[in-house]
C-alpha cells in the first residue's frame, strides 16, 4: 500500500511537471509578436529562437541516458528544472536579443531534461494508459500557455514579460518539489537490483545495436513529421488549394490539435483492456484512413472528418511507444533509448514538414495529402516490423525455457 501512495504522489508531480513544461513551450508563438517589437527584430527571427531551442533539445535528448546514469534520475530532474528556470528567467529579464537566443538554448536543455526524466520514470513504473494520461496533461499545458499570454498582453494590457513571470512562478514551485523528492525517483526498482538500480550504465553505441531501439527511433522520426506536418501544412492545403474559408480551416486545425489530447485521454481509459500492440495496430490503421479521407478530397465534410481522425489517433502513439520501451530494450538501455526516440521526433518535426513544403511548392499543394498518407503507411509498416520482432523474441525465450537452459 505505501508503494501505491508513493507512485500516486510522484505521478501527480509528473502531471504538474508536464503542465509546467507545456505552457512556455506553446506560448512562444503567441508571445512572439510582442517580443519582436521589444527586440526590434524581423518576423522570421523566430526561426533563430526555435533553432536554438531545437539544438538544446536534441543534444539533451541524445545524452540524457548518460547524464541520468551519472547523476541518478532525481538529481537529473532537479538540475534540469533549475536549468529550465534559468532559461525562463533569461526570456523574462534580458534586454538583449543575443542573450534571448542564449536563453532559448538553455531553455531547450532544461525542458528536455524534464521531458526525458518524467518519461523515463513513467515508462519504467506505469502502464501505457497512465503514460497517455501523463501526456494529456502536457496537452493541457500547451493549451493554457497561449491563453496566459493572451490574458496578460491583450486583456490586462501588460508587457509580455509578465506572462513569463507566471511560467517562472510555476517553475520555481516545480524545482522545489523535485529538490525535496529527488531521492524517490527511480527507473524501475522491481526489475533492477543493487544501489545503482536507477543508474543505467549502457553506452550509446550499445543501445543503437538493439533492434527495438532502432524501430523506436524510426517510428518517432516519422511521427514527428506527420504530427507537426498535419498541423502546419493542412491549413495551406485547405485554404489555398481547396478554397475553404480561413475561419473554417482554422477551426478544424484547432480540432486537430485538441484531438491529440482527447486521443490520449481515451487511450488512458481503454488501452489496458485491448492490449498495447492490438490498440496500436487499430490506431495506426485509422490514421491511414484519416489521411486517405484528407488526400482524396471527396467532400469537405469527409476531409474534416479525416483531420479529426488523424489528430485523435496520432495523440496516443508516442506515449504508448514510450511506455513499452523498457520492456522492449530492457531497463539497462531504456534511458538511452527514450532519449534517442525523443531526439528522433525532434529531427522528424524539423525536417519532414519542410521537405513536404518544398515538394508542395514544386508539384502543388495537393501533394501534402499524399505526404501524410505515405508517412502514416510507412509508420504502420515499421510498427508491424517491431511487433514481429517482439513475437520472435518471445518465441525464442519460450524455446529457451522449454529446453531447460
Amino acid at each position: 500500500m505505501p508503494q501505491v501512495s508513493h507512485n500516486k504522489k510522484l505521478l501527480a508531480i509528473g502531471f504538474f511537471g508536464f503542465v509546467a513544461v507545456g505552457m512556455p513551450a506553446a506560448a512562444l508563438g503567441v508571445a512572439w509578436a510582442s517580443m519582436q517589437e521589444t527586440f526590434g527584430v524581423a518576423l522570421d527571427s523566430i526561426g533563430i529562437l526555435l533553432t536554438a531551442v531545437t539544438i538544446g533539445r536534441l543534444v539533451m535528448s541524445v545524452y540524457s541516458g548518460r547524464v541520468i546514469g551519472a547523476m541518478g534520475l532525481g538529481n537529473y530532474m532537479t538540475v534540469g528544472s533549475v536549468v529550465m528556470l534559468a532559461g525562463l528567467l533569461g526570456y523574462a529579464l534580458t534586454p538583449s536579443w543575443p542573450v534571448l537566443v542564449l536563453s532559448a538554448l538553455v531553455f531547450g536543455f532544461g525542458v528536455t531534461a524534464l521531458n526525458t526524466g518524467i518519461n523515463n520514470h513513467a515508462a519504467a513504473n506505469y502502464a501505457s494508459g497512465t503514460m497517455n494520461w501523463l501526456h494529456a496533461w502536457y496537452g493541457l499545458g500547451s493549451a493554457l500557455g497561449p491563453l496566459v499570454v493572451t490574458l496578460v498582453v491583450i486583456n490586462l494590457e501588460l508587457d509580455w514579460r509578465w506572462a513569463y513571470g507566471v511560467f517562472i512562478l510555476l517553475q520555481i514551485i516545480l524545482t522545489l518539489v523535485f529538490a525535496f523528492t529527488r531521492g524517490e525517483w527511480s527507473l524501475g526498482e522491481k526489475a533492477l537490483s543493487g544501489k545503482d538500480a536507477d543508474r543505467p550504465k549502457a553506452t550509446l553505441r550499445e543501445t543503437l545495436k538493439l533492434a527495438p531501439a532502432l524501430y523506436g527511433i524510426a517510428l518517432f522520426f516519422l511521427h514527428g513529421g506527420i504530427q507537426v506536418g498535419t498541423g502546419q501544412l493542412t491549413n495551406s492545403l485547405l485554404v489555398d488549394s481547396r478554397g475553404v474559408d480561413p475561419a473554417t480551416a482554422g477551426l478544424w486545425i484547432s480540432i486537430y490539435w485538441a484531438g491529440l489530447t482527447a486521443g490520449r485521454m481515451f487511450t488512458g481509459i481503454v488501452v489496458g483492456r485491448v492490449g498495447n500492440n492490438r490498440f496500436m495496430r487499430i490506431n495506426m490503421f485509422v490514421t491511414i484512413l484519416g489521411t486517405l479521407l484528407l488526400w482524396s478530397n471527396i467532400s469537405n465534410n469527409l476531409t474534416f472528418l479525416g483531420i479529426a481522425l488523424i489528430g485523435f489517433t496520432l495523440g496516443p502513439v508516442l506515449p504508448t511507444l514510450l511506455a513499452d520501451t523498457p520492456k522492449r530494450t530492457g531497463l539497462r538501455f531504456s534511458a538511452n533509448a527514450v532519449g534517442f526516440q525523443i531526439a528522433a521526433a525532434g529531427i522528424g518535426l524539423a525536417l519532414l514538414p519542410g521537405l513536404a513544403a518544398w515538394v508542395a511548392v514544386q508539384v502543388g499543394l495537393e501533394s501534402i495529402g499524399a505526404y501524410l498518407f505515405l508517412i502514416a503507411l510507412v509508420s504502420f509498416i515499421v510498427h508491424e516490423g517491431l511487433v514481429i520482432h517482439d513475437r520472435r523474441g518471445q518465441q525464442a525465450l519460450s524455446a529457451h525455457v522449454v529446453a531447460g537452459d
